[in-house]
């Protein structure tokens, strides 16, 4: 069993809308029955009608507790993405978008041609929709999935979202292939997936989104409409407007930017920060990096960089003794659930004890580690811990001896 919970994905703006609106599908299906929703079949999908209402409502309905679980774990991975790009007023314009277009495409050919009978209900359409516009805006992104095989074997995977998208396709279209083409779950998921790719694509071509050029077209080499890109980047290459001058303003020399990068659209400065941050670390410019990070925080924007970038960062610092300024990238990692934050809790348990003398935190941060612990974290832990009471003991003997 594969249950999503995170990404590498820039997240540059908290999923607001994303958790609005699963409260309110679960809100909704506690008040009408648990899905024993017989009083509510005009919320859902009916065939034997056209009934624009019902295209939005019937994606907040749910027949089961299953139903709407599964849905919700799928819905805040994408939409963790998603509205990580986008913010939550335009997100929530686009999923209600994605709903009623989904709605519409269900809704209007059973009625057209066949005997309208059935109905449909659940937010899976949609969800395959953002799965749609995911692999198009985010496809060498990572999802993370917590697994478990047997009730034995666990742990965490982080797949591309490229291939979570190519292997749900195909399990629809091998289903609708066996059993024909006719309204069924997975060809409602395949509609689904099909209104979201227009979508994506138009929401590119009108810049209305910032992928930073790692979209499916930018990084497959296509160039992208024909929109302009700023002189000296590539057609494949992810456009970097900082790349002159760090987390700096422009100076007034840059008033003679060429014309194609006067037209573009105002960049979101989580953007700009995130590449100018990304691009110190691989060059190993440790006084750039420490300023872009600090731009960052300033933005609340530090979500949006990946596990992997804030431990190449952390390890730099580590390089050149600065410990003041590594502690800030490790409490994140810590704060995280990740693969690598019970190891950033013992490096900010090392740095407390041995630099700040400070055993008391140590202690604290070590006891917050999250369980279970490999054989090689568990034995660091307890040496660590120790030592740290070791000193506590020091410093309460030092505290009552008398002077003089």
């Amino acid at each position: 069993m594969l249950l999503p919970y995170g990404t590498d994905a820039p997240v540059y703006h908290y999923p607001v809308a994303t958790i609005s609106i699963i409260a309110t599908n679960t809100a909704l299906f506690l008040l009408t029955g648990m899905g024993d929703s017989g009083n509510y079949d005009w919320l859902i999908l009916e065939f034997d009608r056209i009934n624009p209402l019902q295209w939005v409502t019937s994606t907040f309905m749910h027949a089961s507790w299953s139903h709407l679980i599964g849905n919700m774990i799928f819905l805040w991975c994408f939409g963790l993405i998603i509205e990580g790009k986008l913010g939550w007023h335009r997100f929530s314009l686009l999923y209600l978008g994605l709903a009623f277009a989904d709605g519409a495409i269900g809704q209007i050919p059973m009625f057209l041609f066949t005997d309208g009978q059935g109905g449909a209900l659940g937010a899976s359409g949609v969800i395959f929709a953002l799965l749609a516009v995911a692999v198009i805006w985010a496809p060498q992104n990572d999802i993370h999935f917590f697994y478990v095989w047997g009730w034995l074997f666990y742990g965490t995977i982080e797949i591309p979202i490229s291939v979570v998208a190519f292997f749900y396709f195909a399990v629809e279209f091998l289903q609708v292939a066996w059993t024909g083409i006719r309204m069924s779950t997975p060809m409602l998921h395949l509609l689904g997936m099909s209104a979201g790719i227009p979508f994506a694509i138009f929401m590119l071509k009108h810049d209305m989104v910032d992928c930073e050029g790692w979209d499916l077209f930018s990084r497959s080499g296509i160039r992208r409409f024909g929109t302009s890109r700023v002189s000296g980047n590539s057609d494949n290459e992810p456009v970097d407007e900082a790349s002159h001058r760090g987390c700096n303003t422009l100076s007034p020399a840059a008033t003679t930017t060429p014309h194609s990068a006067l037209t573009r659209p105002k960049r979101d400065p989580c953007a700009t920060a995130f590449e100018s941050f990304t691009r110190a670390v691989r060059a190993n410019h440790t006084e750039e990096a420490i300023t872009c990070f600090a731009r960052l925080r300033q933005n609340s924007c530090v979500a949006a960089v990946p596990d992997s970038t804030l431990v190449a960062y952390a390890n730099q610092l580590s390089k050149t003794d600065r410990y003041a300024e590594r502690l800030l990238p490790l409490r994140y990692l810590a704060s995280r659930s990740s693969k690598y934050s019970n190891n950033a809790c013992l490096q900010i348990a090392i740095i407390e004890l041995r630099h700040n003398d400070d055993p008391h935190s140590a202690v604290r941060i070590l006891r917050n580690m999250r369980l279970p612990l490999t054989e090689q974290v568990a034995n660091t832990r307890k040496k660590l811990l120790r030592a740290a009471n070791a000193r506590i003991r020091e410093q309460q003997i030092g505290e009552t001896e008398p002077i003089g």
